[in-house]
């Protein structure tokens, strides 16, 4: 059966229970369109229903609207025709919280990687040896694996070994230096000008 808060306000809130996900709705907008569909997911706290729409022409995709509760003159649910009802596991507090540290935790260190001191030239060579090795930032020098600091406007001159592990500073040399000709032939590159058509 149809189901109505009640007869002076024909709106049922979002939060009840009979507005779920896979319910049958006839949603009337406050500007007389009618939208029958069924409830996709809803957002309580921010006052909004999303409803799904079967389209006509095909059963592999539907369209999907989004309606903001203001714009909601009445709601009702067609219980006999709504979609079985699937089992939801509830995400605790505890889980959400979770999340958002580590997502946190992810931007943190992305940001650590940016270094406004830095010249864009330095930037890209810290990005293109962050990539394989770990790499931070000590004021504008880089420092790879601690083991290898690069000094401004890293060049392979301004390598300097830290640790004396002579393998490793070769090896972070050659990447530097690579990184180096790799620059100046893109740079040669840009400079050039497309050949006149003849």
């Amino acid at each position: 059966g149809w189901c109505e808060e009640d007869m002076a306000s024909h709106r049922m809130p979002l939060s009840d229970k009979a507005l779920r996900p896979g319910a049958k709705v006839t949603v009337e907008l406050v500007h007389d369109e009618v939208i029958d569909g069924f409830v996709h997911t809803k957002d309580v706290a921010m006052g909004t229903l999303m409803v799904r729409i079967p389209l006509k022409h095909t059963t592999l995709s539907s369209e999907l609207r989004f309606i903001m509760n203001s714009a909601i003159k009445s709601i009702a649910v067609d219980s006999a025709k709504s979609e079985p009802e699937l089992p939801v596991r509830p995400i605790s507090e505890k889980v959400l919280a979770k999340r958002e540290s580590n997502a946190l935790i992810q931007v943190e260190a992305l940001m650590a990687e940016l270094n406004d001191e830095a010249t864009a030239e330095g930037q890209r060579m810290f990005d293109a040896l962050n990539r394989t090795m770990d790499c931070r930032w000590d004021g504008t020098a880089i420092i790879v694996l601690d083991q290898v600091r690069i000094d401004p406007d890293y060049t392979p001159d301004k390598c300097v070994c830290l640790d004396g592990d002579e393998a490793a500073f070769n090896r972070i040399l050659k990447i530097v230096t690579a990184f180096r000709d790799a620059e100046a032939r893109g740079a040669k590159d840009a400079g050039k000008s497309p050949k006149a058509a003849s």
